[in-house]
């Protein structure tokens, strides 16, 4: 089975790289560190870098500020979120819950509601999206992939 190889546009601050493939591999320290150093210099409390869409499949690395909130982007699919350092607060289900480094939450459904950092924290995002939800599906069925 083949499997379409994406890149991203690249940016001044960050170079374009490959999104997709076979067997891509993240070592998390390094690529925070570079989250924090692009936090230093945002004004947005919150740096963001997606390491893999693969099909249905996304994963991002977060890094918020102490008291920065993330609006989730999407409602489609199942998500995981997965503290790596600090403390987030989230809400899912009517109850706010409290997760800390080392901790991961698996929702059936994707974040409904803002996540808070309670200090500084980095932190995975991983979304299944349903078949046709995803942004390259969507941009494919409309002739623009």
């Amino acid at each position: 089975m083949s499997i379409a190889t994406h890149m991203t546009t690249g940016t001044q601050r960050r170079p374009a790289r490959v999104v997709s493939g076979h067997d891509l591999v993240f070592r998390l320290a390094n690529e925070i560190q570079e989250l924090r150093k692009d936090l230093n210099r945002s004004s947005g409390q919150r740096s963001a870098k997606t390491l893999a869409k693969v099909g249905g499949l996304r994963v991002t690395l977060v890094y918020l500020d102490a008291n920065a909130t993330l609006s989730p982007e999407s409602h489609d699919g199942g998500a995981t979120v997965q503290v790596i350092e600090g403390r987030l607060r989230l809400q899912s289900d009517g109850t706010v819950r409290e997760l800390a480094a080392g901790e991961v939450i698996v929702l059936e459904e994707n974040l409904r509601e803002p996540i808070q950092a309670a200090e500084r924290s980095a932190f995975l995002v991983t979304v299944a999206w349903p078949p046709g939800a995803g942004a390259w599906s969507q941009e494919e069925a409309h002739g623009q992939h």
